[in-house]
C-alpha cells in the first residue's frame, strides 16, 4: 500500500513539473497580450558604413507613414507578420523580423541589402546619360538606388545589365562570379573602377592607375586572365603605368597592348 502511495506521489510531482511551467507560460502570454505597445525598438543590420535607411525610415514603413502609429495598441491585436510585409516591401531591405518582448516593445530587426555593384546608364561612347541606375547584390538581384545615400562600390555599365534576367543564365553566373572576385581581391578592388559588359557578354575594365582599358573578353576562366595580367603589371607596367592605354588578355597565352 505504501509503495502504491509513493508511486502516486511521484507521478503527481512529475505531472506538476510539466503542468506548472505550461500554466506559467500561458499566464505570461495572456498578460503580454493585454499589454499595450510602449515603444518601437528598431535595429538596422548591415555594413557599418552603409546607410540606405535610418530608423525613422523604417518607422514610417512600419506605421504606414504614421497612419497606424502602433504605440498604445494592444499587443495581441498587432499582426506581426503584416508588419514584416509592410517593411519588406521596400526593396532596399533584404530581411525583416518583427516580434514583441516582455517589456511591451515591438522589436524590428532589419537587414539592408548589400550592394555588389552599381549599374550606370551610359551612351554608346561611355558618357553617363543621367543619374538613373540600380544596385546589384551578391545574388545578382537588382534593387533601387537610395535617395539619401550613395554606396561606394564598383560601377558597371553596358547593354548586358539592361536585362536583369541575364545574370540568372549560365553565362550570367560567370559575370556575377567576376563581380564577386573584383569585390574580394584587395589589389583588383583598388585598381578596377568600372566594368563594361556588352550585349554579348564581352567584358572591358577601366583601371585607376594608368587609366587603361583592359579587354578581358568573356567572363569564363577570368581567374587565369587576372593572374596573367598581374604578372604583366608587376614586370612591365609597374615601371611606367601610363605606357599603354589598351591591354587585351582575351586571347589565350598572349597579351596585346597599345
Amino acid at each position: 500500500m505504501l509503495r502504491k502511495f509513493d508511486y502516486s506521489w511521484t507521478l503527481l510531482k512529475r505531472s506538476l513539473w510539466l503542468i506548472l511551467p505550461i500554466a506559467g507560460i500561458g499566464m505570461a502570454e495572456s498578460k503580454l497580450g493585454q499589454q499595450r505597445c510602449t515603444n518601437l525598438v528598431i535595429s538596422i543590420q548591415g555594413d557599418s558604413g552603409t546607410r540606405f535607411l535610418n530608423q525613422m525610415d523604417v518607422q514610417m514603413l512600419l506605421t504606414e507613414n504614421g497612419g497606424d502609429p502602433l504605440i498604445g495598441s494592444r499587443l495581441r491585436d498587432v499582426a506581426l507578420h503584416d508588419l514584416e510585409n509592410r517593411v519588406s516591401r521596400n526593396k532596399l531591405i533584404k530581411k525583416c523580423q518583427v516580434f514583441r518582448d516582455l517589456r511591451g516593445n515591438i522589436v524590428v530587426e532589419v537587414e539592408q541589402e548589400k550592394p555588389l555593384a552599381r549599374w550606370i546608364n551610359t551612351s554608346d561612347n561611355g558618357e553617363m546619360r543621367n543619374t538613373s541606375g540600380y544596385y546589384i547584390n551578391h545574388e545578382g538581384v537588382f534593387f533601387p538606388l537610395s535617395e539619401s545615400y550613395s554606396a561606394r562600390t564598383l560601377l558597371v555599365s553596358g547593354a548586358y545589365f539592361q536585362n536583369p534576367q541575364k545574370l540568372r543564365s549560365e553565362k550570367g553566373a560567370q559575370v556575377l562570379e567576376l563581380l564577386r572576385f573584383l569585390n574580394t581581391d584587395p589589389f583588383w578592388k583598388a585598381q578596377v573602377t568600372e566594368m563594361n559588359v556588352d550585349k554579348d557578354g564581352e567584358v572591358d575594365l577601366t583601371t585607376l592607375l594608368g587609366d587603361q582599358r583592359v579587354e578581358l573578353g568573356m567572363a569564363e576562366d577570368f581567374e587565369s586572365k587576372f593572374k596573367k595580367l598581374r604578372i604583366f603589371y608587376d614586370k612591365v607596367l609597374s615601371k611606367d603605368w601610363g605606357r599603354y592605354k589598351r591591354i587585351s588578355v582575351k586571347f589565350q597565352d598572349q597579351i596585346v597592348c597599345e
